[in-house]
């Protein structure tokens, strides 16, 4: 067991238990209310994987189906009642990087684990419980491609990437939702639930050492299994699919998304590259920035941006609804080409961002999703972000900048029927 001390007086108590199980633990007296999440390392981006000396396709969309299957409290009237009668709320999501099943309460929180732990690690995967399922899922499916903004994404990553699971949705394709098998979900639930690909995540109010001690006895009897599953990742090729699209669907006003792909500098920490580039984007583009003014003078209010990470390409995004599709696209490009920062903006901009680092400590909502994402992404709690971003130069951001590739760049436009 570790405290894992961050310089702004927070602290995370980290433990690895015999089985493999980490645990983390972030005790605050700002609340009255608790958050639990079970997580594993198992989400879209995991599309091929070798287990023994046998090499498997994944269905895509089935991280999704499973954590459907998982997260089942209707076959358990019993463990719902329990949730209501403690006034808890149950969730559950899937994203790229891994699946994670939540339960936020406010009393009894050694029942509330057991009950969630009782979902997550005895799941029960039958087939007409499958085939159930598939319905649902299928609406859901049918629900988002509903949606000028979710195609708008989707579609630009399709166009973008060449060969990484970003190209296809959390929610996987119609035909791996209606082909995906009960037997390829037991497989994947055995291979990639298995207790040393897990971590646990408890924040709030709550005593630490009773929570430590009931998931170590929880969870001493589980044992991770013995062929660990490799993933097997892509490898994205430095370049676009398709360079403009349009399409047709019902809307009240045309939409445009505006992409570009660059690649992941090396010898440049991702977070500090992340942090440079939502630092100069929001510079330009945010509320007070010279693009988001000019495109207001052109009666252009209704957009946003942003930057998403995948096998070693960001994919930086700026979408509208608008019927100035090219006067947006050529704002876009000419902000693009020039985006730069000089000394007070960056110094402003790190002061901003120092903030919102200690302001996550401040909902447990948040601190939890923090922790989350930085075990799936650097498989660890980074608690130096601070000192990362106080040593960000001018110069470092420039690198950042300049290797932004302009011409590795998509549009996707959906116009009215």
């Amino acid at each position: 067991m570790r405290k894992i001390k961050f310089n702004y007086d927070e602290t995370i108590i980290e433990n690895k238990l015999p089985n493999g199980l980490r645990i983390y633990l972030y005790k605050t007296n700002k609340t009255k209310n608790f958050y639990i999440t079970v997580s594993t390392r198992f989400g879209a981006d995991v599309m091929k994987y070798k287990s023994g000396n046998k090499i498997y396709e994944i269905t895509k969309g089935s991280a999704h189906f499973l954590e459907h299957r998982v997260m089942d409290f209707t076959k358990n009237q019993e463990a719902q009642d329990k949730i209501s009668e403690f006034g808890s709320m149950a969730n559950a999501y899937t994203t790229y990087n891994g699946t994670n099943y939540n339960i936020f309460g406010h009393e009894n929180i050694l029942e509330n684990i057991e009950l969630l732990f009782d979902r997550v690690f005895k799941a029960s995967i039958k087939d007409e419980d499958v085939e159930n399922e598939r319905g649902i899922i299928l609406e859901e499916y049918d629900m988002y491609f509903d949606d000028p903004y979710f195609i708008l994404h989707n579609n630009l990553s399709e166009n973008i990437f060449t060969d990484s699971a970003i190209k296809y949705p959390v929610l996987g394709t119609r035909e791996g939702i209606e082909s995906v098998s009960g037997n390829e979900l037991r497989r994947l639930y055995k291979d990639f639930y298995r207790i040393d690909n897990m971590f646990v995540i408890v924040t709030g109010d709550f005593d630490e050492n009773e929570v430590m001690d009931f998931i170590s006895k929880y969870t001493k009897n589980i044992k991770p299994p013995k062929n660990k599953p490799k993933v097997i990742k892509p490898r994205e090729k430095n370049s676009v699919l398709v360079s403009e699209e349009e399409i047709t669907m019902s809307v009240s006003e045309p939409k445009i998304i505006v992409g570009y792909k660059t690649k992941v500098i090396k010898d440049i920490s991702l977070i500090m590259q992340k942090s440079i580039l939502s630092m100069s984007l929001s510079n330009v583009f945010g509320l007070s920035g010279d693009a988001y003014e000019e495109l207001n003078k052109e009666g252009i209010k209704r957009f946003n941006w942003g930057f998403e990470v995948s096998d070693g390409y960001f994919l930086i995004y700026f979408k509208a609804s608008t019927y100035k599709g090219n006067i947006f696209e050529n704002i876009v490009d000419k902000y693009m080409s020039n985006l730069s920062m000089d000394d007070e903006a960056l110094e402003r901009k790190k002061r901003a961002k120092l903030s919102s680092l200690i302001l996550s400590f401040e909902n447990i909502l948040d601190i939890e999703d923090r922790i989350a994402t930085e075990i799936f992404t650097y498989n660890k709690v980074i608690n130096n972000r601070d000192e990362i971003i106080n040593s960000i130069s001018l110069s470092d951001v420039n690198k950042v900048l300049s290797n932004i590739s302009l011409d590795n760049k998509s549009i996707l436009k959906i116009k009215g029927e």
